[in-house]
């Protein structure tokens, strides 16, 4: 059961009010499925996103307080620090001829030798 009309969204309510454990059931497999149709390489950082969002379903004290903490989530993920505004600024100011390549997050690592066996 996909959600694309808002008859969709009333089966959704509906099935919510009437059997729950049903429902829970239902959005996983299709979360699950979501997550699955992506890249690979998204996929684990998708998995990640759910539990989070999950973890503010559990621990929120009813559905309205969940809904808006998720929203606050995602808003500061574009609009807080080290969000999605932030990093496009930071592109914006590298000059064209480095391409990238002299980008400093401000991290650093020992690169460690290995030998070949």
């Amino acid at each position: 059961m996909q959600m694309k009309t808002t008859e969709d969204w009333e089966k959704w309510v509906e099935l919510a009010q009437e059997d729950p454990e049903k429902f829970e059931r239902k959005r996983m497999i299709i979360i699950e499925d979501f997550i699955m149709s992506q890249p690979l390489d998204r996929q684990h950082r998708s998995r990640q996103l759910q539990w989070k969002i999950d973890a503010i379903r559990r621990t929120s004290p009813n559905a309205l307080c969940a809904c808006v903490r998720i929203h606050d989530m995602l808003m500061d993920s574009v609009y807080g620090p080290k969000g999605l505004l932030q990093a496009i600024d930071l592109l914006a100011k590298i000059p064209e001829r480095t391409c990238g390549a002299d980008i400093s997050f401000g991290k650093t690592a020992t690169i460690l030798p290995f030998k070949r066996v």
